[in-house]
């Protein structure tokens, strides 16, 4: 398929079938280790785990709710998950984001970083794009 259209009644879906109290995504396009994604994410009262993406840039389009993103510094606690793919239990010396609907997060390859959601629920658009 050369196109695919992602209606905005497919992502309230997503977001109600996702869950509480938990980070869990929803692929809506494209594939997880192709060269593009598109996923619908819940982060709802947890600060998940720091990430790297060494070959892979991510957009995050806040689309209700509000929390923090850190970015930058490095991860602590460093290990690799997979190819390109490393996380720690937190960012050491990032710079903290307020974040609330309408925010866009651009991240570029190399970049750590995390999502604080322990005050709230954030719901988002993600877009990985492989390097």
């Amino acid at each position: 398929m050369d196109y695919k259209v992602v209606k905005d009644t497919r992502l309230v879906e997503a977001f109600a079938e996702l869950g509480a109290n938990i980070k869990k995504s929803s692929l809506q396009s494209g594939s997880w280790d192709g060269p593009y994604a598109v996923a619908a994410i819940v982060i709802d009262h947890v600060r998940p785990d720091a990430e790297v993406h060494e070959k892979a840039s991510d957009v995050w389009v806040v689309l209700k709710g509000n929390g923090v993103f850190i970015l930058g510094g490095a991860l602590k606690d460093e290990k690799r998950t997979g190819d390109n793919e490393l996380t720690g239990t937190a960012v050491e010396g990032g710079e903290c984001f307020e974040v609330g609907a309408g925010d866009v997060i651009d991240i570029l390859p190399g970049v750590p970083h995390q999502v604080d959601a322990l005050k709230g629920r954030l719901e988002l658009l993600i877009i990985k794009v492989a390097q």
